[in-house]
């Protein structure tokens, strides 16, 4: 009930009732217009005019169907709705300056070597993501245990701190990890903050202002705006923490006590990271720089937050960052290439299954070649009708060979692949739609290092805790028409 109440007096809720008082208004406005003359006939045309332009766009065939099914179902109001909300997403000027932003890279790696030169990292190398050695990396296997080494490097941190994530919500862990970061402002150290406007929606109006009232340099990422505007889909869903240019952290964990268990809301919260040191961390600085640098339109020197750390080789590192603004699917490309690369095992952790066609293709490909597919997904879903459309997939895959389990204790949010026990990718995309498309995200590519024998062990220990679905029969009739529905708008959860 508590819950229900915060949700309800929350700054979100408060826009969405805005926001959908403002598509009735539409409504009603263009079937009185529709009414008059031949209005209604040229809302028809338009309709008919902006179905032909999706069929004809180079675009995900899920998301036109998002598009085109409401246009068909009303007529008079899709076409315009499409023509007035679509298309005010960023605006030119703003995808310009994330473009510039992005080959600003290409000048602080362009002298780094391949060291392996396999498709992967060749391709990530071209996007401005180089594939490191002199890289210790260490898999975290739970938030707590996150938690833990995090607060212990903020509080030796020498020059500087940096941090971007999706959700930083008040409670034990925040306090916790702002009473070191104001400290260590206090001392002078460089403290900077980005935290997404939506996913961090229960924090203060303006908390900015109040960071930085302690020294902390903080910034809110795509603020919320009452206009309804498609923008507001585009979420900064990166966890990074960077400290002194050594060290860096990244993985499914944000900053709330679910991700630690200290609330339970979901049953056990089941998370993975990982703690990076050495020269792989460059990417991480640059990723951070280059986000605080879109938001807060501040010209940046990335040397100056450069590391100097070097260790032995553990295997091959290659952190990389995605954008929608630059139309290059980064993470979704590098699934599939490790997919069809598979020779033995792909194992899966993700807290949603929602797939695109190509991908779909891909899991069932594998899985009929042999392959030993392993999908582990939540006993306790957080989104109910997510979790609808989630179960939707598991029917084929299933058939298809592959094998899919519930984690009994509660809900896993770790996000991670291992292909054959050598490869892996671990970070903040999700399986589905909005991670693949929509948000900014950013991710670990690991070869032969010795934390993926560690992510295999994890596996294994949260198989043995979990469920494998054997029967997917049993829903009721309504329940499988939901999900048919829900399926068909998936591209937009």
């Amino acid at each position: 009930m508590k819950r229900l109440l915060r949700m309800i007096l929350s700054r979100t809720f408060l826009i969405l009732m805005l926001l959908l008082l403002q598509i009735i208004l539409l409504f009603v406005l263009i079937n009185y217009i529709s009414q008059i003359g031949v209005w209604g006939t040229v809302f028809y045309a338009i309709s008919v005019l902006i179905i032909i332009y999706l069929i004809t766009r180079n675009e995900n065939p899920a998301y036109k169907m998002s598009w085109i099914i409401p246009i068909l179902v009303f007529p008079l109001f899709g076409g315009l709705f499409y023509l007035i909300y679509r298309n005010r997403n960023f605006s030119k000027k703003v995808i310009q300056r994330e473009l510039e932003i992005e080959k600003q890279r290409e000048i602080y790696v362009k002298d780094t070597k391949i060291p392996k030169p396999f498709q992967d990292t060749v391709y990530l190398h071209q996007q401005g993501y180089p594939t490191y050695q002199h890289t210790k990396s260490d898999f975290l296997g739970s938030g707590e245990l996150m938690f833990e080494k995090l607060l212990e490097d903020l509080k030796n941190a020498k020059k500087y701190i940096f941090m971007e994530f999706f959700i930083i919500s008040k409670g034990y862990m925040w306090d916790a990890i702002l009473n070191v970061l104001k400290q260590k402002a206090k001392a002078g150290i460089d403290v900077k903050i980005i935290y997404d406007d939506f996913g961090s929606s229960t924090l203060p109006y303006r908390y900015t202002k109040h960071l930085r009232k302690m020294g902390i340099d903080a910034l809110n990422f795509n603020p919320m705006r009452i206009h309804l505007n498609f923008a507001m889909n585009y979420r900064d869903h990166r966890k990074i923490v960077v400290i002194d240019g050594n060290i860096g952290y990244t993985g499914g964990i944000n900053i709330g006590d679910e991700y630690i268990n200290k609330t339970k809301p979901f049953g056990h919260w089941l998370d993975a990271g990982i703690r990076l040191e050495g020269r792989a961390v460059w990417t991480l600085v640059i990723s951070f720089l280059e986000t605080y640098q879109f938001v807060s339109h501040q010209e940046i020197d990335y040397l100056d937050y450069k590391g100097d750390l070097e260790l032995e080789s553990d295997g091959y590192v290659a952190p990389f960052s995605d954008t929608p603004l630059d139309r290059e699917l980064t993470t979704k490309n590098i699934f599939l290439s490790l997919i069809y690369s598979a020779k033995k095992s792909i194992y899966i952790t993700t807290p949603y299954l929602i797939i695109d066609h190509e991908l779909t293709t891909a899991f069932t490909f594998a899985a009929k070649s042999g392959i030993d597919i392993k999908i582990i997904i939540p006993y306790v879903p957080d989104k109910k009708i997510v979790f609808m459309v989630t179960e939707s997939y598991v029917p084929e895959l299933i058939a298809a060979g592959a094998k899919v389990y519930r984690y009994e204790p509660g809900f896993i949010h770790s996000k991670m692949m291992i292909i054959d026990g050598q490869k892996a990718v671990i970070g903040t995309a999700n399986f589905d739609f909005r991670s693949l498309y929509l948000h900014f995200e950013n991710t670990v590519y690991l070869d032969n290092t010795s934390s993926i024998k560690d992510m295999n062990t994890f596996i294994d220990e949260t198989i043995a805790k979990s469920i494998c679905i054997t029967e997917t029969g049993k829903r009721n009739l309504v329940y499988k028409l939901f999900q048919i529905i829900f399926r068909g708008f998936s591209s937009i959860m």
